[in-house]
């Protein structure tokens, strides 16, 4: 074993080479760090003339004597490298008759900027500072006061001389009057926002742009709710009202991590009073700048002009150096106007000449895009582009490939070995021989071989205490988007990763190392090494380490020395390897090795999550499995107030892969956090619930998959609604069970000893699943009164099979398999006449009319098999089940018990046992009154026929009333046509043999035989077969010739009474004679 590596550099020597500002420092370790800048992108109206790849050539194009103007321009994000550059060309300056004027960002505010400017320039000019600008004697709480009211005034239509062009808005919606309001001003913070920008934001300002924004305005409508509508005109609490309701918008994004310039071009069609607030505000802003500071453009203006006139006559060239461009805001459009002010187009007619100019600006894409205007970006001779746009935030051209970014940092780690005497000697024969390479002694090392084996170099200059892969993953781990600005720049690189990992070399002599430092705000949440450990791994390190602290240095080193992802013993470069760190690394920083004690045998091809559970009482033994914790942090509070439009879940970072942005959702999730894109975990959990057999918990697969659907399966956390949903929490075992699922699904490369560790996880989820959901079910299917379990399946069978009864579409007397034909297949035409049918039966046939299809339909599904799909002989277990309740049905017409309370069902079960429920309480009267009616009917029929049979009965009474109305044309012809159209509807049954059959259902009616069952089910099963409708029609027909009779009667009387006297005696003999026989006749077919 070797002994752990002591640091070859001092916290002095760090802290002297780390000074994050490239202006800070003397010049030899400057140098001695400085790599060369290539791979910018060149433009501009003279982007020709620099005829190289590297900052020499940009020197060569600006610096070359003939030049006489340049206004050139360095974009970059914050930290990318602009300062450094515009530095090295300072430095390397090569006209010394110029004046050259390096003015570097200081504390970031503008009257720092003006006093750099003043103490740079000569002394004959400290005089044109005079009454240049002087900070008011305000507080700050003050100057933002007097900031504010000075924009309220220019927000008055009316107050420049030269109109801005947004007059008519500002006369509308009246802005001033809000800003004028005491209680606003008071309430919103925006003014002292900008002026704290404007002022320096105590050294921290970092090229930030100090102009007004979205969320400002969200905070301008939230200082509003103070404002009483008294106090301002109707115009201006329309305003606040539009304001207000926007801001529930921006406030939506905000709360989503959306910086407000993204904001902007997401939902800015959705928030024109704000967009249109915030230009008026920024176009007015350098006026209540300059107001508040004291400071005049025309001065800054006059300043440089007089500097340029005494330069000229002595022959001299005006070198501005400026490292931001934001330091100068409140003065900027002034100070551009200087910078663009050609001295050959300079000059006329009384004007005194100017010497010439030459600026190089260091600028922020996002002041470029927003505040540079087009006429003046016409105007720039060079621009040199440090980075590419990726998303709305450049990178960075050094730190895009690991060797140029190894290269960078090994020039730094190697200033920090040197000691500072060395570095400034070689800093003076860099003058003369600037091909001298810096110090570097690593060369001189006693321990090189053994450094470099364990931690590699760059161009011979050791990477202790980093090794390669351990520089990427710390990069890889920086902030793209950080509040609008990169750490993945020069900068970033050292702050975020060099500094914090050498400023305390000590911690590598007491086995400290790597400290909870290294790990700073700039830092991803997904990188950190509490989260980023796979979780084979976090497991090894929690069962082999007991003290806190020294597993908190393990998971550091693993997480950026090692794969985090991965937790395999291999062997790398002939030594055994954890997680791909070297145990020479292990040794090197003291900690315990943790690996096995041999290699494992290498990978195996991808596994795919398996599709089955243990069974029940398999143990599963995973002795690298913890005691499982509760504790967890709260759930997260929902927002109020709905926002006008919805505002999207927090972006991805670019470089993630989809495993990794899924573990890092799963673990952020597990530890308290919020489920970001619910929607895709609670479908991952659908798909993990799908496995689980439902038969191990005696539930069906019909009844399963009605019940845990997609839309019923949620994650803790991922749903604020108030139905009955199988919830999962955030318990040990699901995220075991979920970086099984995922590294199995989408981890290509995982090995044979992962792969089984995840396997034995996701065993573990689904028979804990398997509980939950069994649980879940159980409370959604209502119980029976004794706390019986319910069957569904078997009260639709029984449902559907009295409907059939009733419709004459099964006799009782059939077997079971014929029942479940009938039931399973579609309706035809019922054969029961329902509508010749009693009350009772009608009405439970029609309530059943709007949900047969959809319980039959059901009913196919449950004793369905389902080959092939993993439900195996579910189906005939259903079958059994619903043979079971057909049977019972059979014996008895009598459903089964069914539960009081609906529970949880689908709709349309619930249905199924409301209609059983209904049977169960009018089956009785079904029979009885179907019964009681079909008596009845007979009854009467059986009297009107007078013992005749059906034919017979109705050809007498049709030749009665035929002969009747040939003599008595006016005899009830209505009545009699009546007749005769029914008895021609009734004729056509009565030559199918209707009369026949109806006369051998009512001789069979009280046969105790033949006649009706004594039993529920067999009776209603005959009364079904009862030739219900011809009854109906026959027995119709009887009343209505017995009517018709009747009445042709009744009307012959009358006329003979009528007749009497007033005819001869032998015409009333005659028409007597006629209605006597008619009379006879219709009282012998009447009798017959």
């Amino acid at each position: 074993m070797n002994a752990p590596l002591d640091a070859c550099w001092t916290a002095e020597q760090a802290r002297r080479v780390f000074v994050t500002e490239a202006l800070e420092g003397g010049d030899a370790i400057f140098l001695a760090t400085h790599t060369p800048i290539r791979g910018f992108e060149v433009a501009g109206r003279d982007a020709g003339e620099i005829d190289g790849d590297d900052e020499h050539s940009i020197l060569d194009a600006l610096a070359k004597p003939e030049r006489r103007h340049a206004f050139s321009v360095v974009q970059g994000e914050p930290g990318s490298g602009k300062s450094h550059l515009i530095r090295w060309l300072s430095v390397n300056w090569p006209v010394e008759s110029d004046l050259k004027l390096l003015l570097r960002r200081a504390d970031g505010s503008l009257e720092g900027a003006l006093k750099q400017l003043k103490d740079h320039l000569p002394a004959e000019f400290q005089n044109l500072f005079e009454n240049l600008g002087q900070r008011q004697r305000a507080n700050l709480e003050g100057r933002a006061n007097v900031f504010a009211l000075t924009l309220a005034a220019t927000l008055e239509p009316n107050h420049f001389d030269k109109p801005i062009g947004d007059e008519m808005w500002c006369t509308n919606f009246a802005p001033a009057e809000l800003l004028s309001s005491p209680d606003v001003r008071r309430a919103w913070n925006g003014p002292s926002r900008i002026l704290n920008l404007l002022e320096g934001a105590g050294g921290d300002r970092n090229s930030a742009t100090a102009s007004f924004n979205l969320f400002d305005i969200e905070g301008l409508a939230n200082a509003c709710d103070r404002l009483r509508p008294a106090a301002v005109s109707a115009r201006a609490m329309d305003l606040v009202r539009r304001l207000q309701k926007e801001a529930e918008t921006i406030q939506s994004h905000r709360e989503q991590q959306w910086q407000a310039e993204e904001l902007v071009a997401e939902a800015g069609e959705f928030l024109p009073t704000s967009l249109a607030l915030i230009k008026a505000l920024n176009a007015r802003r350098n006026e209540a700048i300059r107001n508040v500071l004291g400071v005049s453009a025309d001065s800054l203006k006059s300043l440089f002009r007089t500097v340029r006139e005494a330069l000229v006559a002595r022959n001299q060239r005006l070198v501005l150096l400026l490292e931001d461009i934001t330091s100068w805001e409140g003065l900027d459009d002034s100070l551009i106007d200087v910078l663009v002010d050609n001295a050959e187009a300079a000059g006329g007619d009384g004007e005194a000449k100017v010497c010439p100019l030459i600026s190089v600006v260091g600028i922020t894409p996002d002041f470029y895009d927003t505040k540079l205007p087009g006429n003046i970006r016409q105007r720039i001779t060079h621009e040199i582009k440090l980075g590419h746009s990726q998303g709305g935030l450049q990178d960075v051209a050094t730190m895009r490939d690991p060797g140029s970014r190894r290269t960078f940092i090994a020039r730094y780690l190697a200033a920090t070995r040197a000691r500072l005497p060395s570095l400034e000697g070689w800093r003076e024969t860099f003058r003369h021989a600037p091909e001298t390479p810096p110090p570097n002694i690593c060369p001189i090392c006693p321990r090189q071989e053994h450094c470099f084996k364990v931690f590699g170099d760059e161009q011979g200059v050791g990477l202790f205490p980093f090794t390669a892969g351990a520089l990427d993953r710390f990069f890889d781990a920086l902030k793209e988007n950080d509040n609008g600005q990169t750490w993945r720049t020069p900068r970033g690189v050292l702050q975020a990763i060099l500094n914090v990992n050498l400023s305390q070399p000590e911690a590598l002599e007491q086995s400290r190392f790597p400290v909870a430092l290294i790990e700073s705000k700039a830092i991803r949440e997904d990188r950190r090494s509490d989260t980023v450990l796979s979780n084979r791994l976090e497991r090894i390190v929690a069962n082999r380490i007991a003290d806190s602290d020294e597993q908190g240095r393990m998971r550091r080193m693993l997480a950026y020395w090692a794969d985090p992802a991965r937790a395999d013993t291999t062997e790398n470069d002939g030594e055994l390897a954890l997680a791909g760190a070297k145990r020479s690394v292990f040794e090197a920083f003291g900690l315990e090795w943790i690996g096995e004690d041999s290699a494992s045998t290498g990978l195996d091809a991808p596994v795919q999550p398996p599709e089955s559970t243990a069974p029940e009482d398999e143990k599963i033994d995973d002795e690298e499995v913890p005691p499982e914790k509760a504790t967890r942090g709260p759930p997260p509070k929902p927002r109020s107030g709905p926002p006008i439009i919805p505002a999207k879940p927090k972006r991805l970072t670019a470089n993630r892969t989809q495993l990794e942005q899924l573990q890092h959702e799963l673990r952020t999730w597990s530890k308290g956090g919020t489920i970001e894109n619910a929607s895709t975990w609670n479908k991952y959990l659908f798909e993990v619930i799908q496995q689980v057999d439902p038969r191990r918990f005696g539930v069906t697969p019909y009844l399963f998959d009605k019940l845990v659907t997609p839309d019923m399966v949620k994650l803790q956390g991922s749903t604020m609604a108030s139905r009955q949903y199988l919830v999962v929490g955030a318990d040990p075992w699901v995220r075991d069970g979920f970086e099984a699922y995922l590294a199995l699904r989408f981890d290509k490369s995982v090995s044979s000893e992962d792969a089984s560790f995840h396997r034995r996880n996701l065993t573990v989820m689904m028979r804990r699943l398997e509980k939950a959901t069994a649980a879940y079910i159980g409370s959604r299917i209502p119980k029976l009164e004794g706390g019986g379990p319910w069957s569904p399946a078997s009260v639709v069978a029984q449902v559907l099979v009295a409907r059939a009864w009733l419709r004459g579409a099964v006799s009782p007397k059939a077997s079971v398999p014929e029942h479940m034909r009938a039931i399973l297949s579609d309706e035809v035409e019922a054969a029961s006449d329902p509508r010749a049918r009693s009350m009772p039966w009608q009405e439970w046939l029609t309530a059943t009319d709007k949900w047969h299809e959809r319980l039959r339909s059901e009913l196919r599904g449950m004793v369905s098999l389902s080959i092939g799909d993993g439900s195996g002989g579910a189906g005939l277990t259903d079958a059994s089940e619903i043979a079971g309740a057909i049977q019972r049905m059979k014996d008895t017409g009598k459903p089964d018990e069914v539960p009081n309370d609906e529970g949880s069902l689908p709709h349309v079960l619930n249905a199924g046992r409301e209609l059983s429920d209904l049977w169960r309480e009018k089956r009785a009267l079904i029979d009885r009154t179907e019964s009681k009616q079909l008596r009845d009917r007979v009854g009467t029929l059986f009297t009107l026929l007078r013992q005749r049979s059906v034919d017979e009965h109705f050809a007498r009474v049709d030749g009665a009333i035929t002969k009747v109305s040939d003599l008595m044309h006016q005899a009830a012809p209505e009545l009699v046509s009546n007749w005769k159209q029914a008895y021609q509807r009734v004729k056509s049954k009565l030559q199918d043999g209707a009369g026949q059959r109806l006369e051998l259902f009512m001789v069979s009616l009280e046969d105790p035989d033949e006649g009706l069952p004594e039993k529920m089910a067999p009776r209603l099963g005959w009364m079904a077969k009862a030739p219900a409708k011809d009854l109906a029609d026959i027995l119709d027909l009887a009343n209505l010739g017995e009517k018709v009779v009747q009445q042709l009667h009744q009307h012959a009387n009358d006329c003979v009474r009528e007749a009497a006297g007033t005819a001869s005696l032998s015409e009333v003999h005659r028409v007597g004679s006629a209605l006597k026989a008619a009379a006879r006749r219709g009282s012998t077919g009447a009798s017959s």
